[in-house]
């Protein structure tokens, strides 16, 4: 937990891992609210409440997103930002909330959002992070670039988690 600035965050973040599947073949847009189904999907599976989209996390997600391409650094910290920097600018961190995000990135057939959705569950604190019990809200961004980290047809993809009050 860190205090940041009178705002009461609990930060939890995680560095995703790649898996063989089979690749969507869809547009981003889809991509992006296929992921927010299997996200839901798969919480189900476990006994866990669906989250909610949140515009103000998908936001947050593709500033994210963003950085992440414009530096070709994958990571929580891309371009030497602070994990927080893309919610404090779409207002998330307001009062006592508490965020975290998953990220993943995948080549040709790893780029699916069944080889993010099993990655994650197969890393402890990605899994923790989609299945954990205190998350409300969720914000997904999806690039698909003809390359990215020196990799050709790449899929990434950004899941941010957050709960207010």
């Amino acid at each position: 937990m860190r205090n940041t600035g009178g705002s009461f965050v609990a930060i939890v973040a995680a560095i995703a891992l790649s898996v063989i599947v089979v690749p969507s073949a869809q547009g981003a847009p889809s991509t992006q609210a296929n992921l927010f189904a299997l996200v839901n999907s798969t919480r189900a599976q476990h006994g866990l409440a669906p989250l909610s989209l949140s515009s103000t996390l998908d936001r947050s997600a593709a500033l994210k997103a963003a950085d992440i391409r414009r530096c070709a650094s994958f990571s929580h910290t891309p371009c030497g930002t602070s994990f927080t920097r893309t919610f404090q600018q779409v207002g998330y961190l307001r009062g006592r909330v508490a965020v975290g995000e998953n990220l993943y990135w995948g080549q040709g057939s790893l780029g699916s959002t069944n080889a993010a959705i099993a990655a994650w569950l197969r890393s402890p604190p990605h899994r923790a992070n989609l299945l954990g019990r205190d998350w409300r809200q969720t914000g997904i961004a999806v690039i698909h670039a003809r390359s990215l980290f020196g990799a050709a047809d790449v899929w990434l993809y950004v899941l941010q988690f957050g709960r207010r009050g």
